[in-house]
């Protein structure tokens, strides 16, 4: 439901600690929140100029659809509520007048240190266990995608990511046999382990590489089963999106995807994967298909945004 407030014009500010144009999960959640907020409240985008492989995948201020997006090394921030996807040290780049939620986005903050995750983000991992204690409570709300990290907050709301399946939604799948996969070419994404499944497979493979955001449905719905053999996920958006669209999916049981309750196929190594595919092959598809879409739908914008909306209200007028 809707909170009382809603009625009443807020101004909503993001605060990112990467640029938009990197173009990843949580530069799209920022984007396609803002812009379904913007519907009904003001809008502002901040975020500092930071690519994490040095490559702009998209356009920010085109894809905001004339949401102000401001980009530099600190900003000063008066908004109704503003919220700042967690990193620590965060107020040395935004100094901000008014109440603010941490969104949680990244499990890399808790996990143990690792080399694979980058430069910046082990600098960020070393940096947040001195720091998160204090850091998370000069926040007034905590938001948190799944129960995975406990916060030890006096405000926090658990929601988790969302798809709009108005966009992601079953198209015509491919005549042969397709498995496909759908993530970023790295090792978080377990790439690497798709590689090996792929070279192995006896029927055809596609991957998305840099394909534009529209076209991603079509995609996913072509395939007949989508691998997402991931080492580390704060959530897995991707695994929804595939199954809105009515295709199956086979994956690491991590934490983060068990905790999602979707009837999800799991594997621990290449010959898991291989398995787990050539069963497939022999099960009939349609029946399948369609308890995908039901399970994912749990997770549909529209249901998703009611929930966030109201956390944005109350957080901006109770404190």
């Amino acid at each position: 439901m809707y909170c009382l407030w809603v009625y009443f014009l807020l101004r909503i500010a993001f605060a990112h600690h990467l640029s938009l144009s990197y173009g990843a999960g949580g530069e799209k959640w920022i984007i396609n929140t803002a812009k379904a907020l913007a519907k009904k409240h003001d809008v502002e985008v901040y975020a500092l100029p930071f690519l994490l492989d040095g490559k702009p995948k998209i356009s920010p201020k085109e894809t905001l659809e004339g949401i102000c997006y401001s980009e530099g090394f600190h900003h000063n921030i008066k908004a109704d509520v503003t919220y700042v996807t967690y990193n620590p040290l965060s107020f040395l780049n935004f100094s901000i007048k008014g109440p603010k939620i941490a969104g949680i986005h990244s499990e890399a903050y808790w996990q143990n240190p690792n080399l694979h995750y980058g430069k910046y983000p082990l600098i960020a991992n070393i940096v947040n266990r001195f720091t998160s204690y204090g850091e998370l409570r000069r926040f007034n709300a905590i938001h948190r995608l799944n129960t995975l990290y406990p916060v030890n907050h006096h405000s926090v709301y658990t929601i988790p990511n969302y798809v709009d399946s108005e966009v992601y939604r079953p198209y015509k799948k491919a005549n042969e046999f397709t498995v496909a996969y759908a993530s970023r070419k790295v090792w978080q994404k377990g790439f690497d382990i798709f590689s090996k499944v792929a070279s192995r497979l006896d029927c055809r493979v596609k991957v998305s590489g840099s394909i534009a955001e529209e076209d991603m449905p079509a995609f996913l719905s072509d395939a007949h089963v989508v691998l997402a053999p991931s080492r580390v996920d704060t959530f897995g958006l991707s695994l929804c999106e595939a199954m809105m669209c009515e295709t199956p999916v086979i994956t690491s049981p991590l934490p983060s995807h068990l905790e999602l309750g979707l009837p999800l196929k799991y594997a621990n190594s290449p010959k898991d994967y291989l398995a787990e595919v050539n069963q497939l092959k022999k099960e009939p598809v349609g029946l399948l298909n369609d308890v995908c879409r039901m399970s994912a739908l749990r997770f549909d914008k529209k249901r998703i945004m009611d929930k966030l909306e109201a956390m944005f209200c109350k957080v901006a007028n109770e404190y």
